[in-house]
């Protein structure tokens, strides 16, 4: 779920933990220079990586000024030195916060913005005080601009998830029955598992599949059009809109991308008609929408051709769009 921006602030997070724990340690062990030098270090790591991120102009100053102040021995062993210490600490993890909840605000689709839309929560009984609980458990946002809604928050050690179900061989047959119809062509990019039902069906089917194995593979490929390209899993992924570009670049003019994606809405209605606020099985980070679809459409210069929603207690939307 995360993206490689998000990880950097965590790492960030637990590095200033131990940077404060480290300085405390200094304090009363004066004259450890091991311990002098790795405060510093550390520091000097944080004030590199809130520059990168473009935090707080103020966060990085102090960052720096700490820094200084333990690498020449010039702190006083005193209450004012903690507490510039722990004001700083705060003010630091207070603005990693805020960069976290901004990443947190950019869709995986779009790069648009973000609000909240729904948290699946999880009642829990007996604290220590004896207190009733409320624990987030996932918390989905939905994008300003493009319609589509996106995973934001997944506690997975809450409960053991059900796993997904593969696809049936009547839907695969149905999938690529719709997609024949459409295209011009029988040469095709297929991104998946070459194990799976849609693969094997799409053999069966007589195309000339080049198939890779994930969606990551796509950026290494050798540039080539296809009159039909497949991806399985697609909004199981953060980069779904670096993903969809190069797809769409590998499409010959008039070739049929096709894909698809949960639908939430529909998972909403069936939430309330249960009344209950936890989910089980595992989530997606992209859950697509009817007007979602509509501008990745837009955004990628496709026209859709179909639009399917399938499914009764797990309902999917199939896209199938040409390429202009």
């Amino acid at each position: 779920m995360a993206t490689s921006r998000m990880n950097q602030l965590v790492v960030m997070v637990n590095l200033c933990s131990s940077v404060v724990e480290g300085i405390e340690h200094l304090i009363t062990s004066q004259g450890n220079d091991r311990l002098k030098e790795d405060a510093v270090s550390g520091l000097l790591t944080l004030e590199e990586n809130l520059k990168g991120l473009q935090a707080d102009k103020s966060v990085i100053h102090e960052t720096r000024w700490i820094a200084e102040v333990i690498k020449n021995w010039l702190f006083v062993y005193d209450r004012e030195f903690r507490d510039r210490l722990y004001r700083w600490y705060f003010k630091a993890l207070k603005e990693l916060r805020n960069l976290m909840f901004a990443e947190i605000e950019i869709c995986p689709v779009c790069s648009g913005k973000g609000t909240v839309h729904y948290g699946a929560s999880l009642y829990m009984e007996g604290d220590e005080a004896g207190n009733e609980l409320l624990k987030p458990v996932r918390i989905f946002m939905k994008c300003e601009e493009c319609g589509n809604y996106y995973l934001a928050k997944e506690e997975p050690w809450i409960i053991k998830r059900q796993k997904r179900a593969g696809n049936s061989l009547a839907r695969c047959k149905r999938i690529l029955t719709d997609i024949k119809r459409l295209a011009s062509g029988n040469s095709m990019l297929f991104i998946g598992s070459q194990n799976s039902q849609l693969y094997k069906e799409a053999v069966s089917a007589g195309y000339e599949i080049n198939a890779l194995l994930g969606v990551e593979a796509i950026s290494s490929m050798i540039k080539e059009s296809y009159a039909v390209v497949m991806i399985e899993h697609l909004t199981d992924n953060r980069d779904m809109n670096a993903i969809l570009d190069k797809a769409t670049d590998c499409l010959a003019d008039g070739g049929i991308l096709w894909f698809d994606g949960p639908d939430l809405d529909k998972s909403m209605d069936l939430l309330e008609k249960k009344g209950s606020t936890l989910w089980r099985q595992a989530a997606s980070e992209v859950y697509l929408t009817k007007e979602g679809t509509e501008s990745l459409a837009k955004l990628f210069g496709l026209t859709i051709e179909s639009r399917k929603q399938v499914g009764t207690t797990f309902r999917r939307i199939e896209i199938i769009a040409k390429k202009a």
